[in-house]
Protein backbone atom coordinates (compact mmCIF):
# COMPACT_ATOMS: atom_id res chain seq x y z
CA UNK A 1 0.00 0.00 0.00
CA UNK A 2 1.04 3.65 -1.21
CA UNK A 3 1.82 6.01 1.94
CA UNK A 4 0.06 9.29 0.97
CA UNK A 5 2.52 11.79 3.23
CA UNK A 6 0.23 14.89 1.77
CA UNK A 7 -2.57 13.41 3.14
CA UNK A 8 -1.01 13.15 6.27
CA UNK A 9 0.27 16.83 6.26
CA UNK A 10 -2.88 18.17 4.70
CA UNK A 11 -4.76 16.76 8.04
CA UNK A 12 -2.42 17.95 10.37
CA UNK A 13 -2.43 20.94 8.92
CA UNK A 14 -6.09 21.50 9.43
CA UNK A 15 -6.06 20.37 12.86
CA UNK A 16 -3.56 23.30 13.51
CA UNK A 17 -5.33 25.70 11.62
CA UNK A 18 -8.41 25.25 13.58
CA UNK A 19 -6.39 25.70 16.80
CA UNK A 20 -4.43 28.51 16.45
CA UNK A 21 -7.36 30.55 14.39
CA UNK A 22 -10.47 29.39 15.94
CA UNK A 23 -9.61 27.80 19.52
CA UNK A 24 -6.89 29.63 21.04
CA UNK A 25 -8.90 33.05 19.74
CA UNK A 26 -11.56 32.01 22.60
CA UNK A 27 -12.73 33.53 25.75
CA UNK A 28 -10.46 31.91 29.01
CA UNK A 29 -13.73 30.60 30.51
CA UNK A 30 -14.69 29.03 27.42
CA UNK A 31 -12.01 27.15 27.55
CA UNK A 32 -11.30 25.78 30.81
CA UNK A 33 -15.04 25.65 31.42
CA UNK A 34 -15.59 22.21 32.81
CA UNK A 35 -19.26 20.45 32.21
CA UNK A 36 -18.61 17.94 35.32
CA UNK A 37 -15.37 16.71 37.15
CA UNK A 38 -14.84 14.22 35.00
CA UNK A 39 -15.18 16.15 31.73
CA UNK A 40 -12.01 17.82 30.22
CA UNK A 41 -12.06 21.29 29.38
CA UNK A 42 -10.96 22.38 25.99
CA UNK A 43 -7.74 23.44 27.13
CA UNK A 44 -7.09 20.41 28.85
CA UNK A 45 -7.83 18.49 25.64
CA UNK A 46 -5.21 20.23 24.03
CA UNK A 47 -2.60 19.64 27.28
CA UNK A 48 -3.57 15.96 26.73
CA UNK A 49 -2.51 16.02 22.66
CA UNK A 50 0.77 17.64 24.43
CA UNK A 51 1.41 15.04 26.15
CA UNK A 52 0.86 12.78 23.29
CA UNK A 53 3.24 14.50 21.36
CA UNK A 54 6.19 14.14 24.24
CA UNK A 55 5.80 10.07 23.72
CA UNK A 56 5.58 10.51 19.77
CA UNK A 57 7.90 13.37 18.99
CA UNK A 58 11.05 12.31 19.86
CA UNK A 59 10.96 8.15 18.39
CA UNK A 60 9.74 9.40 15.08
CA UNK A 61 13.02 11.57 14.80
CA UNK A 62 15.44 9.04 15.86
CA UNK A 63 13.72 6.34 13.43
CA UNK A 64 13.44 8.83 10.35
CA UNK A 65 17.22 9.68 11.23
CA UNK A 66 18.23 6.50 11.03
CA UNK A 67 15.88 5.29 7.98
CA UNK A 68 17.75 4.45 4.86
CA UNK A 69 17.47 7.39 2.07
CA UNK A 70 14.48 6.36 -0.67
CA UNK A 71 15.72 5.57 -3.71
CA UNK A 72 15.02 8.13 -6.72
CA UNK A 73 11.47 7.58 -8.31
CA UNK A 74 10.48 4.81 -5.00
CA UNK A 75 6.77 5.45 -3.96
CA UNK A 76 7.01 5.76 -0.59
CA UNK A 77 5.58 1.99 0.79
CA UNK A 78 3.05 1.12 4.08
CA UNK A 79 2.71 -2.24 6.20
CA UNK A 80 0.30 -1.78 9.06
CA UNK A 81 -0.49 -3.75 12.11
CA UNK A 82 -3.32 -5.13 13.32
CA UNK A 83 -3.53 -3.50 16.41
CA UNK A 84 -2.32 -0.22 14.38
CA UNK A 85 -5.78 -1.08 12.18
CA UNK A 86 -7.56 -1.69 15.33
CA UNK A 87 -6.32 1.59 17.18
CA UNK A 88 -7.01 4.02 13.93
CA UNK A 89 -10.77 2.54 13.32
CA UNK A 90 -11.10 3.09 17.36
CA UNK A 91 -10.50 6.55 17.39
CA UNK A 92 -11.48 7.58 13.44
CA UNK A 93 -14.29 10.05 14.21
CA UNK A 94 -18.00 9.35 12.50
CA UNK A 95 -18.72 12.30 11.46
CA UNK A 96 -19.02 14.17 14.44
CA UNK A 97 -18.99 11.77 16.50
CA UNK A 98 -16.71 9.76 18.24
CA UNK A 99 -17.08 6.31 17.83
CA UNK A 100 -16.14 4.82 20.93
CA UNK A 101 -15.06 6.19 24.33
CA UNK A 102 -11.36 5.09 25.26
CA UNK A 103 -9.58 5.69 28.38
CA UNK A 104 -6.94 7.75 28.79
CA UNK A 105 -3.49 6.12 30.34
CA UNK A 106 -2.92 8.17 33.21
CA UNK A 107 0.05 9.72 31.65
CA UNK A 108 -1.54 11.63 29.53
CA UNK A 109 -3.68 13.10 31.54
CA UNK A 110 -3.79 17.20 31.71
CA UNK A 111 -2.65 18.77 34.50
CA UNK A 112 -2.27 22.10 33.96
CA UNK A 113 -2.32 26.03 36.22
CA UNK A 114 -4.73 28.57 35.90
CA UNK A 115 -2.36 30.87 34.20
CA UNK A 116 -0.75 28.61 31.50
CA UNK A 117 -3.19 29.35 28.99
CA UNK A 118 -0.33 30.99 26.76
CA UNK A 119 1.69 28.09 27.33
CA UNK A 120 -0.20 25.06 26.09
CA UNK A 121 -1.16 26.56 23.23
CA UNK A 122 2.44 27.61 22.13
CA UNK A 123 3.84 24.43 23.09
CA UNK A 124 0.71 22.32 21.22
CA UNK A 125 1.71 24.54 17.89
CA UNK A 126 5.55 24.20 18.78
CA UNK A 127 4.71 20.45 18.30
CA UNK A 128 2.57 20.24 15.94
CA UNK A 129 5.14 22.48 13.70
CA UNK A 130 7.63 19.71 14.30
CA UNK A 131 4.96 16.87 13.65
CA UNK A 132 4.74 18.10 10.29
CA UNK A 133 8.19 18.82 9.73
CA UNK A 134 8.87 14.99 10.53
CA UNK A 135 6.00 14.38 8.07
CA UNK A 136 7.75 15.62 5.42
CA UNK A 137 10.93 14.50 6.12
CA UNK A 138 10.12 11.06 6.08
CA UNK A 139 8.63 11.73 2.47
CA UNK A 140 12.13 10.90 1.61
CA UNK A 141 13.09 8.00 3.58
CA UNK A 142 12.24 4.29 3.23
CA UNK A 143 9.98 3.25 5.90
CA UNK A 144 8.07 0.49 4.77
CA UNK A 145 9.17 -1.90 7.64
CA UNK A 146 10.37 0.38 10.04
CA UNK A 147 8.44 0.59 13.68
CA UNK A 148 7.99 2.75 16.00
CA UNK A 149 6.85 1.93 19.52
CA UNK A 150 3.50 3.20 21.03
CA UNK A 151 2.13 4.62 24.12
CA UNK A 152 2.19 1.31 25.50
CA UNK A 153 6.00 0.56 25.28
CA UNK A 154 8.38 -1.28 23.14
CA UNK A 155 6.53 -3.88 23.10
CA UNK A 156 3.44 -2.56 21.26
CA UNK A 157 5.18 -1.04 17.97
CA UNK A 158 3.59 0.50 14.50
CA UNK A 159 4.81 1.22 11.56
CA UNK A 160 6.28 4.66 10.92
CA UNK A 161 3.26 5.84 8.60
CA UNK A 162 0.75 4.05 10.58
CA UNK A 163 1.56 5.41 13.48
CA UNK A 164 1.16 8.94 11.78
CA UNK A 165 -2.62 8.20 10.86
CA UNK A 166 -3.15 7.05 14.13
CA UNK A 167 -1.94 10.20 15.99
CA UNK A 168 -3.82 12.15 13.01
CA UNK A 169 -7.12 10.42 13.87
CA UNK A 170 -6.61 10.71 17.81
CA UNK A 171 -6.76 14.16 17.31
CA UNK A 172 -9.76 14.46 15.16
CA UNK A 173 -11.49 12.75 17.57
CA UNK A 174 -10.59 15.47 20.26
CA UNK A 175 -10.97 18.01 18.08
CA UNK A 176 -15.08 17.27 18.38
CA UNK A 177 -14.11 16.68 22.07
CA UNK A 178 -13.22 20.54 22.57
CA UNK A 179 -16.27 21.66 19.89
CA UNK A 180 -18.32 19.95 22.43
CA UNK A 181 -16.70 21.25 25.62
CA UNK A 182 -16.42 25.08 24.08
CA UNK A 183 -20.42 24.19 22.98
CA UNK A 184 -21.19 23.62 25.89
CA UNK A 185 -19.70 26.01 28.00
CA UNK A 186 -22.14 28.13 25.95
CA UNK A 187 -24.95 27.13 27.38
Amino acid sequence: MEVNYEKLLQDSNQIKNYIKAEIAAKPAEQLTHKVSPKKWSALEVVEHLNKVYDVYLDNFQKVIDDANKLNDHATPEMRRTILGRLSIYANKPKGKKRRFKVKTFDFFRPAIGPDSMHEVFETFLSKKNRFNELIKLARTKDLKNVKIPTALGEKVKFYVPECFEFLLVHEQRHMIQIEEAINLSKL
